[in-house]
């Protein structure tokens, strides 16, 4: 069966405001469906929403990088 959020369940399913849902919609960063007056949005747009938001990883210092920060540092309050 399919899942069909409100505006109110949506912002509480991704821990947000109905205003920030509001000011997403109109900004176009979130899809959404209309019926009749009523606003709302399926599983799969809360996840497009999600997916749209997703930070790339970025890979760690090496040990050797974290060296040289540390003795920049000690360098520098010498």
């Amino acid at each position: 069966m399919l899942t069909v959020y409100s505006r109110e369940t949506a912002a509480e399913t991704l821990g947000i405001s109905v205003d920030t849902i509001d000011r997403y919609k109109k900004m176009g960063k979130m899809p959404w469906r209309q019926i009749g007056d009523r606003v709302v949005f399926t599983e799969s747009d809360l996840m497009e929403f999600l997916d749209s938001c997703a930070v790339p990883a970025t890979s760690l210092p090496s040990e050797r990088e974290m060296r040289g920060v540390a003795k920049r540092r000690t360098e520098a309050s010498a």
